[in-house]
């Protein structure tokens, strides 16, 4: 573990006894019985509503009384950490990556690999090493909530009206094997047609695709190729400082654990990963006109998360980055473009040089997109055996019958980490990355390992420098400006790491 890990973990751990020494002064509180056979602390909003209703039925079908505590808006890990050393601890909780380390340390979380139930030992071992909730990678410390990801998003009518609805399903099989060089003449090409109504032609993966001679209702729309949100880092520093670590990191453990000689490895995806969004940045499209870079490109008013979903709700660009959490943001929108979304990959111009994951190609990780676990249920070892218990009896039922694979996909509307062909949601985007999932095409989340906890690096230090420095003002990048961001954003890492 590295300093900064054990500077994090020695806080907690010192929070942790603080908390148990005060929480053992005899009050009445400490002394009352429990009216519930086991407890869940769920910090996933989004199914605080269905996973109550779901529980209630796992109550009645089992004779149990369960208690279920969903966060609003409070903080979840302080909370949380207020209730592991209370009398009433949960024997079921929520925890991720950038916090496993505080609950390993002080012995609160099961490792899996030594679970009692032998259908939950077994559920675990088949979780992909690449999601695992680890330390070091031995343990295996949760079970995934869901699957989430992210890559370009693209309404297919798009498609339809730029090059016949006859080709739509070529292009996008030929848009996940084209190059980077390729995306990026076609980027120019789009945005050309767009501004000046000239019909050319583009290549992807050798076949030759001609813009229609005439622009269509949505088409005609378009006012650039890419929706970005300059005001908020997280788009850039995290969704694309993530593409780069992926070309070193298979997994947020590995990331967690790096070796100087691997942040050294950063440098030249960092500088590829710059160089791909001054090509967004060129090309971004504004409510009446191209967005250019400057003061409006990062002002929150005019370049905020909800604005770049807005310009590609109403047609205005053609590719948003983002994830398939936005799903429902783009509903309240634009119900019409929902049945015909779907992810593209995110390229970046990297030679295999560049890639140090072992088994990973150019071609592979230019037709991936990334997927992730966010959330993990982790079983409390503080808590009585048979507590302990029926957690783990919860946790097979609900990720092994028909029941509660049913509750995953229909009430809390997850993709299941254990997804294959079969599974289909009520949400195209959702659908999208099962098909990835399923192809093999996917890379990881290694940023969750970065040093802080991923936002950390990816925010205040790579997209601090990125929008301060650069996507503020109207200049033109050079190479040296690729250089000086990318050795700055790895010394930013370096920095944070001792």
């Amino acid at each position: 573990m590295n300093q900064k890990w054990k500077r994090v973990v020695l806080t907690m751990t010192s929070l942790l006894l603080g908390t148990a020494i005060l929480s053992g002064c005899g009050s009445e509180e400490a002394k009352a019985p429990k009216d519930y056979d086991f407890y869940i602390f769920n910090a996933k909003t989004e199914n605080a509503d269905a996973l109550a209703e779901v529980v209630k039925r796992y109550e009645k079908e089992n004779n149990l009384k369960i208690k279920v505590f969903s966060l609003g808006t409070t903080d979840s890990a302080e909370t949380l950490r207020s209730e592991m050393n209370s009398s009433h601890k949960p024997a079921i909780f929520s925890t991720n990556i950038g916090s496993v380390a505080e609950w390993s340390e002080s012995k609160a979380i099961m490792d899996l690999n030594r679970a009692t139930n032998p259908e939950l030992k077994e559920l675990a071992s088949k979780i992909p090493e690449s999601m695992r909730l680890s330390m070091d990678g031995t343990q295996n410390y949760g079970i995934p909530y869901n699957i989430e990801g992210y890559g370009l998003i693209i309404d297919t009518r798009m498609v339809d009206g730029l090059f016949g609805p006859e080709h739509t399903a070529m292009f996008l099989e030929d848009f996940k094997a084209a190059s980077y060089n390729e995306f990026k003449s076609f980027v120019v090409a789009v945005d050309d047609y767009i501004q000046t109504d000239k019909p050319g032609s583009v290549s992807l993966n050798g076949h030759t695709y001609t813009f229609a001679s005439k622009k269509t209702a949505l088409t005609k729309e378009l006012t650039g190729v890419f929706a970005e949100a300059g005001a908020e880092k997280w788009t850039y520093g995290d969704h694309m400082g993530n593409m780069a670590l992926n070309a070193v990191f298979e997994s947020p453990v590995a990331a967690k654990n790096a070796t100087d000689k691997q942040v050294d490895e950063l440098l030249s995806p960092v500088e590829k990963v710059v160089q791909t969004l001054d090509l967004y940045s060129q090309h971004a499209a504004g409510m009446n006109g191209p967005a250019e870079r400057g003061p409006d490109y990062i002002n929150s008013t005019t370049a905020s998360y909800d604005v770049s979903v807005q310009l590609f709700a109403s047609g205005k660009a053609l590719l948003l980055k983002q994830g398939n959490w936005v799903y429902p943001n783009i509903a309240k929108l634009n119900t019409d473009i929902l049945p015909h979304l779907t992810f593209l990959p995110i390229k970046l111009p990297l030679e295999q040089s560049d890639i140090k994951v072992p088994g990973l190609t150019v071609e592979k990780f230019n037709r991936s997109v990334p997927e992730f676990v966010p959330s993990y249920y982790a079983i409390n070892t503080k808590v009585t055996k048979r507590e302990q218990d029926l957690a783990q009896q919860f946790l097979v039922w609900l990720n092994t019958s028909e029941e509660g694979r049913k509750a995953i996909v229909k009430d809390f509307e997850f993709i299941p980490y254990n997804a294959d062909a079969g599974v289909k949601l009520d949400n195209t985007l959702n659908n999208s990355l099962i098909a990835y999932k399923v192809a093999g095409d996917t890379l990881s989340n290694p940023f969750n390992g970065s040093p802080a906890g991923g936002g950390y690096w990816g925010q205040e230090v790579f997209g601090t420098i990125l929008q301060e420095n650069y996507l503020n003002s109207p200049k033109a990048w050079t190479q040296e400006d690729y250089k000086y961001i990318a050795e700055q954003s790895v010394q930013g890492w370096k920095d944070a790491m001792y």
